[in-house]
């Protein structure tokens, strides 16, 4: 996929990661994910590829209350 890459945005991170979007499923059924690389190029392999971790997002609205620090005794609770 061509483009600039993109290590500016709030996401960020410096590692290549998985998205949860599909990319497209070929003639020969394989199925593609779309996936970001460590310099912010956004990507697309198969599925067997075994490359990335996952990372899903979850964009919430603006007037979510978050509460709770994200650990197992004091997990998360969107309100």
């Amino acid at each position: 996929m061509g483009g600039s890459s993109n290590n500016s945005y709030y996401l960020y991170t410096g590692q290549t990661y998985w998205t949860m979007s599909p990319s497209y499923v070929s003639s020969s059924s394989t199925a593609y994910v779309f996936h970001v690389n460590s310099d912010g190029h956004l990507g697309h392999s198969s599925l067997n590829w075994a490359g990335p971790g996952v990372r899903p997002v979850i964009n919430l609205k603006a007037d979510i209350t978050i509460t709770g620090e994200g650990t197992s005794s004091n997990p998360y609770t969107i309100s």
